[in-house]
C-alpha cells in the first residue's frame, strides 16, 4: 500500500514537472532542510545547471549567498500555516545569483527576484519556490528613486533660491483685486514696515499721495490690460524718509496660463537721483563758469572794435572843433562805426546762441562747427603766436546737439590756449584732426603746451580739479565730459606724452533723438 502511495506521489510530481516546464518563472521544489527535489527548465537556462546535477543537493551549498536560517524558517512557516509566504534577500535582493544581460540597460549586476514560498506536499514537507524576474521593476523603482532624490535636491535649491530672492530682490505682489498679497523681505527692510501692516491694502489707494493722477491712470490701465509698465515713484518709509523707486509692473501667470495678479519689481534709485541732481547743480555751476570765461573772451574780442570806435569819435571831435569835418569824412566815419557796432552785436548774438540749450538735434557740417568754435579764440591765438591747423573732411556731416558740442570744443581749445601761458615755446600749435570710422567719428585735438603729468591726467575730468595756476574753476573739462558722455552719447579721453596733450573724442554720426539727458 505504501509503495502504491509513493508511486502515486512520484507520478503526481512528474505531472507537475511537465506542467511547469514551460512557465516563464523559476520553480524550485525543496524540503524543509533545503534539499532540492525539482529544478525546472527556466532555472537550468538561467544558471547553466542541469536538474540531474543538482537534485538531492542542498540549495544553500550550491548558492552560499542564501540566508539558510531565514529561508528554513520561512519554509516551515508556510508548511505549518498551510499558506504561501515570501522570501526577501534584504541586501542582494535575489535568492539565486543570475547575471543580468548588460544590453538591457539595467543598473543591476544580478537579476532582482521576487520569491514566493507555496506549500507543495505537506506529508513530505515539500514547498515550491516560485522565482519571478523583477529586474525591470526594480530598475524602474531605482530610477524613480533617483528622480525623487533629484526632485528633493532641486526643491531644496528652489527653496534656497526663493529665500535668496526674498532677501535680495525688491518686489511686492498684487492679487487680481490689486491688493497687496506679498512683499519681499528685502523691500520691507528698505521701507521699514512689517509685512502684516501692508498685506491686504489696495496698492493704488495706498500710493495715491505719492503718484500724480496721470501716473495713477497709466498704472491702472496697465493692471487692467495685464501688460508690463515701468515708472518712477517717490514714497515714504515708515520713518517718514523719502525713497525713490524705479518700478516695473509685470503680470503673473501660473503654469496653465491663468492670470494670478501682478508683481511689481522695484529698484532703489534714491542715491542715483540725488547724485544726478548734484551733478546737474555742478554742471549748472560749470556752465556759469564757462559763461564767465566766454564773457572774458568777448571782452577781448570787443577791445579792438571799441578802440576803433573811440578813435573815430575822437577824430570827428577834433575835425569838428577845427572846422575841417567834411561830409565825406563824416559819412565814412559813420559807416565804420555802424559796421563795428554790427560786429559787436553779432558777437553777442553768437554768445547767446552758443549757450542756448538745444531741444532738438540737428544736422550740420563739422568743419563749420569748428570754424564757429574758434571765433572767440582766434585773436588770442594770434597774439600768442599759436598756429591752428585743421584737418576735417569738408563734406562731413554730423547729427547731434550743435550748441553743446560747440561749448565742449571751445572749452577744450581754450584749455589748450591757456596752457601756453604756463610754458615758453617758440613753435606753438593746436592741431585738430577728424577721422571717419565705421560707426562713429573720432576727433583729435592736440597741443604742444608742455603736456600733463600722468597722475594729473587721472583727475582732469573731475569737478573742481584745475591745472591752471591762477583762476581755474576746475569745471570746464568736467562740463565737457558730462556733455560728451551723457548728452551726446560719446566718449572722451585725454592723453599726454613728450610735451604734447591730446584730447580724443568719439561721437556717433547720428544721435538717436530722445537720448538727450
Amino acid at each position: 500500500m505504501a509503495q502504491n502511495e509513493t508511486q502515486h506521489d512520484s507520478r503526481t510530481l512528474d505531472i507537475n514537472k511537465k506542467v511547469v516546464e514551460n512557465i516563464d518563472n523559476g520553480i524550485l521544489v525543496l524540503d524543509d532542510s533545503l534539499k532540492i527535489h525539482h529544478f525546472n527548465r527556466w532555472l537550468e537556462l538561467h544558471t547553466n545547471m542541469k536538474e540531474e546535477d543538482v537534485s538531492g543537493k542542498q540549495l544553500d551549498a550550491l548558492f552560499t549567498n542564501i540566508n539558510t536560517k531565514t529561508l528554513i524558517r520561512k519554509i516551515k512557516t508556510a508548511l505549518r500555516l498551510h499558506s504561501p509566504t515570501f522570501y526577501t534577500a534584504s541586501t542582494s535582493r535575489y535568492l539565486i545569483p543570475i547575471k543580468v544581460n548588460k544590453l538591457t540597460g539595467t543598473s543591476f549586476e544580478y537579476m532582482q527576484q521576487d520569491v514566493s514560498i507555496i506549500p507543495f506536499n505537506l506529508e513530505q514537507n515539500l514547498v515550491a519556490l516560485i522565482i519571478t524576474d523583477q529586474t525591470n521593476m526594480a530598475n524602474t523603482n531605482a530610477l524613480l528613486h533617483s528622480h525623487i532624490l533629484k526632485i528633493k535636491e532641486l526643491n531644496t535649491e528652489l527653496i534656497k533660491e526663493r529665500d535668496t530672492i526674498d532677501k535680495k530682490v525688491l518686489f511686492l505682489k498684487l492679487n487680481k483685486e490689486r491688493k497687496i498679497s506679498d512683499l519681499s523681505q528685502a523691500l520691507l527692510e528698505q521701507i521699514y514696515y512689517d509685512k502684516e501692516e501692508l498685506l491686504g491694502l489696495d496698492y493704488l489707494h495706498r500710493e495715491r499721495y505719492n503718484l500724480d493722477i496721470g501716473l495713477q491712470k497709466k498704472i491702472l490701465d496697465a493692471l487692467l490690460e495685464k501688460r508690463v509698465f515701468e515708472y518712477e515713484e517717490k514714497t515714504q518709509t515708515a520713518h517718514g524718509e523719502e525713497i525713490i523707486f524705479k518700478s516695473s509692473l509685470v503680470p503673473e501667470y501660473n503654469a496653465y496660463g491663468e492670470y494670478l495678479g501682478t508683481i511689481i519689481f522695484r529698484e532703489n534709485i534714491t542715491d542715483a537721483k540725488h547724485l544726478a541732481q548734484t551733478q546737474e547743480k555742478v554742471l549748472a555751476t560749470s556752465r556759469s563758469a564757462a559763461m564767465g570765461e566766454m564773457l572774458s573772451m568777448i571782452a577781448h574780442q570787443w577791445r579792438q572794435p571799441l578802440s576803433l570806435i573811440n578813435t573815430i569819435m575822437a577824430t570827428l571831435k577834433i575835425k569838428t572843433q577845427l572846422n575841417k569835418l567834411d561830409t565825406e569824412t563824416m559819412y565814412s566815419s559813420f559807416e565804420k562805426i555802424e559796421s563795428t557796432t554790427k560786429y559787436l552785436s553779432e558777437t553777442i548774438d553768437d554768445f547767446r546762441d552758443y549757450f542756448k540749450p538745444n531741444k532738438l538735434a540737428s544736422e550740420f557740417l563739422l568743419s563749420e562747427l569748428f570754424d564757429n568754435s574758434i571765433f572767440f579764440l582766434k585773436d588770442e591765438m594770434v597774439q600768442q603766436g599759436i598756429a591752428y591747423e585743421v584737418n576735417i573732411p569738408q563734406d562731413l556731416h554730423i547729427y547731434t546737439y550743435k550748441n553743446e558740442l560747440i561749448q565742449s570744443i571751445i572749452n577744450i581749445i581754450k584749455n589748450s590756449v591757456d596752457a601756453f601761458y604756463e610754458v615758453e615755446s617758440t613753435k606753438k600749435y593746436i592741431k585738430v584732426k577728424v577721422t571717419e570710422l565705421d560707426s562713429h567719428l573720432a576727433i583729435s585735438i592736440e597741443d604742444n603746451a608742455g603736456g600733463i603729468e600722468q597722475e594729473t591726467l587721472k583727475k582732469v575730468f573731475e569737478p573742481y580739479f584745475s591745472t591752471k595756476s591762477n583762476n581755474g574753476t576746475g569745471l570746464g573739462l568736467y562740463m565737457c565730459y558730462a556733455i560728451i558722455t551723457e548728452h551726446l552719447k560719446g566718449h572722451i579721453v585725454m592723453q599726454s606724452k613728450n610735451g604734447t596733450t591730446t584730447t580724443l573724442l568719439e561721437l556717433p554720426y547720428k544721435l538717436i533723438q530722445g537720448e538727450h539727458s
